[in-house]
């Protein structure tokens, strides 16, 4: 650590970052960078988002383990100290409706295909931006009137914070955070950090999916960070009518956004939010004025 140009040495904490290989049927698919834990849930999420299980019944089991050694790679060019990269594989076992949904993909020419998603991007691996489209749900929005869906959206992020351990010791992960939204109280059901904001989302989605709750259409999506299009992809194709980013939005998630019926919150930080309605209108800042 250095400061006001005096230096000394201090123990720090990192975010750790591994590779997680997910296989179907013992085959390997994808291969992506997160934040160690929740490795099911991560899977399953994935598979979910990218059309490769449509529910709980396409899985018959699912396997999660270290990576053998035969599976791991030198990360430099091999010698006696070079270390082996950690890892994780998971691999999902299909059912008999899996596996035909699975075969019809394959047909199309998808399984040919082997893919890396680093921390960074989360939609590598989608054949093409029309397969997309013609996925996406139509959402029904939150029945909730206006004034009580911006209060509730402006809490979210400090109901986030408080449980975001991890980024509070390494200040290097993101969080996605799920709050079922009813005639009661706001309560959270799950909240996943990771190195990857798109992996976060990936282990609710899975979450949900194990726990019977899809569609999420009751639901406010909450992230750290930015909302890219990864992010409002997965959202949709769960389901979530609401989406509330302490960050920006990028025009493309837009787009998705007002394609599927989601309501986009950004920017959201204390009495204040841009609400980005799911309608052909431009965006407007939400002060507090109720």
């Amino acid at each position: 650590m250095v400061e006001r140009g005096e230096g000394e040495v201090r123990r720090d904490q990192v975010a750790i970052e591994e590779p997680l290989e997910i296989r179907v049927d013992g085959e390997a698919l994808v291969v992506t960078m997160r934040s160690p834990g929740a490795e099911e849930e991560l899977a399953l999420g994935y598979l979910y988002a990218e059309g490769w299980i449509e529910g709980a019944g396409d899985v018959a089991d699912v396997e999660a383990g270290p990576a053998a050694r035969s599976d791991r790679r030198p990360a430099v060019p091999a010698n006696d100290e070079t270390p082996l990269v950690p890892g994780a594989v998971v691999d999902v076992r299909l059912s008999a409706q899996g596996r035909e949904r699975s075969r019809r993909r394959a047909d199309a020419g998808e399984r040919e295909r082997a893919f890396r998603v680093t921390s960074a991007c989360g939609v590598c691996g989608k054949p093409s931006l029309e397969d997309l489209w013609v996925r996406l749900p139509a959402i029904r929005p939150l029945d909730l009137p206006p004034d009580r869906e911006r209060r509730l959206v402006r809490e979210l992020p400090a109901a986030m914070r408080v449980r975001q351990d991890l980024f509070g010791d390494t200040g290097g992960v993101h969080a996605a955070a799920l709050f079922e939204v009813d005639d009661g109280p706001v309560e959270l059901l799950w909240l996943y950090e990771d190195i990857g904001r798109h992996n976060a989302v990936d282990k609710i989605v899975g979450r949900a999916l194990q726990a019977g709750r899809l569609p999420l259409d009751s639901t406010i999506l909450a992230v750290s960070g930015r909302l890219g299009f990864e992010i409002v992809q997965k959202a949709a194709v769960a389901g979530i009518p609401t989406l509330a980013a302490v960050g920006a939005p990028s025009s493309l998630a837009l787009d998705i956004a007002h394609l599927a019926g989601i309501r986009v919150y950004a920017f959201v930080a204390g009495d204040r939010s841009n609400l980005y309605p799911a309608a052909p209108v431009e965006a407007h800042l939400v002060s507090n004025v109720d």
